[in-house]
């Protein structure tokens, strides 16, 4: 059981799909400081699935909705791509901290008027890449800059597939055994 601390953040997560399921409603609850406290999506079918299997306090259909509800305090972007900076906006304009889910956008000036209404409101946008605090990453990071000397190319996998690693060893294999 995770250790709760008094001040919890409320958290609204709109859109109910993979990410969400796979990550964020369980990280909402997980957090010692934070409340998955609302769920939006468009969706009943899929809402109202995810509403029985997360419980959170309150469940939304619409959007604008959830951004009006005083106790939602910060939102998780979860949708498909071309949403993200959108969404983003409203709820930047809320007054709603935000988390959004990466590529915060495909469009430098999208990410522009996004991090410029940030700035304006006060409140907190972050793009979510799950490794950002990770301390493997950061120690890899810190060993390339400082031990490997000048970098001429660099190619990395992060265990993101054990599939992939199989390929790679099998193409490894096979290029040096045709040398």
């Amino acid at each position: 059981m995770v250790n709760k601390e008094n001040r919890r953040l409320k958290v609204g997560v709109l859109g109910c799909g993979p990410i969400a399921q796979f990550a964020h409603f369980e990280s909402c609850q997980k957090g010692r400081n934070t409340d998955l406290y609302a769920i939006c999506d468009f969706a009943d079918d899929l809402r109202e699935r995810m509403n029985a299997v997360w419980q959170p306090q309150v469940s939304y259909a619409n959007y604008e909705a959830m951004l009006d509800d005083p106790l939602v305090e910060a939102v998780v972007i979860a949708t498909a791509d071309s949403f993200h900076v959108p969404m983003a906006l409203q709820a930047v304009k809320a007054g709603k901290h935000v988390l959004i889910e990466k590529p915060l956008s495909h469009s430098l000036a999208e990410c522009q008027a996004l991090a410029e209404a940030a700035a304006n409101t006060g409140v907190i946008i972050q793009v979510a890449h799950m490794k950002r605090f990770d301390p493997n990453i950061a120690f890899a990071k810190t060993f390339i800059d400082n031990r490997l000397g000048e970098m001429l190319a660099f190619k990395a996998w992060y265990c993101d597939s054990t599939h992939r690693y199989t390929i790679y060893r099998q193409l490894t294999t096979t290029s040096r055994t045709k040398q």
